[in-house]
Formats: structure tokens, sequence, C-alpha cells
């Protein structure tokens, strides 16, 4: 089940599924599948929050 994590700066949300990888959820139907680096080269602003959030799911 994957766990919805909070970060600014980004349009849509993110999740985390039990692999560890970030889901991108654009829209109800449109959704990507990132590794935490990608996710991180995309939005740098959000890096500090996307590395807390894994750290805390970890």
């Amino acid at each position: 089940m994957a766990q919805q994590i909070a970060v600014s700066g980004i349009e849509g949300k993110l999740e985390v599924n039990e692999d560890g990888e970030l889901i991108h959820v654009k829209s109800g139907l449109e959704t990507e599948v990132l590794t935490a680096d990608e996710a991180i080269r995309r939005w740098p602003a959000a890096a500090s929050d996307i590395r807390r959030a894994l750290k805390i799911l970890d």
C-alpha cells in the first residue's frame, strides 16, 4: 500500500510504494514512477522534503 508524503512545490502529490519507489500522481488518471534521485532532480527545491519523508518511512 502506498503512503502519501507531504512535499511542497510540486503539482499533484507524491506517494511511496512498498518497493520504495515514488509515485507522482498528477491527476486521478495520470501517474508516473520515479526513483528518489529522479524526483530530486525534477524538484530540487523539494529535495529536503523528499529525503526527510523517505528517511521517516524507511
